[in-house]
């Protein structure tokens, strides 16, 4: 058994599918043309993919309140150094336990 899909909400569905598929790498399933969804693929294709929910969408914000929401990728640790990296070229940063920047990857935080 494995994860095959999860809906995340979104602010703006242009800005974080620029932002899961050029820094995180996700590559593009589909747009829904009639509602502010779109699915990237988080695995191989078919495999397990990510639904991006806009503004007042089913699973997306509502009457301007987000939703908190987690998702954590497997990865290799040589992936999760490069990954680093790249966020942090992006101006991302890991907060150890939600305070200090730090380098290091972490569970908490």
């Amino acid at each position: 058994m494995h994860l095959y899909e999860t809906h995340l909400p979104v602010a703006d569905t242009k800005v974080a599918e620029r932002f899961y598929r050029e820094i995180v790498g996700l590559p593009f399933a589909y747009r829904d043309p009639t509602r502010d969804i779109v699915f990237l693929w988080a695995d191989a294709k078919e495999k397990a993919m990510i639904g991006l929910w806009g503004p007042n969408t089913v699973y997306g914000r509502q009457n301007r309140v987000a939703q908190r929401c987690h998702l954590a990728f497997a990865v290799a640790l040589a992936e999760l150094w490069v990954m680093i990296e790249k966020l942090t070229q992006h101006a991302f940063y890991i907060l150890e336990f939600g305070v200090e920047k730090t380098k290091a990857p972490t569970v908490i935080g």
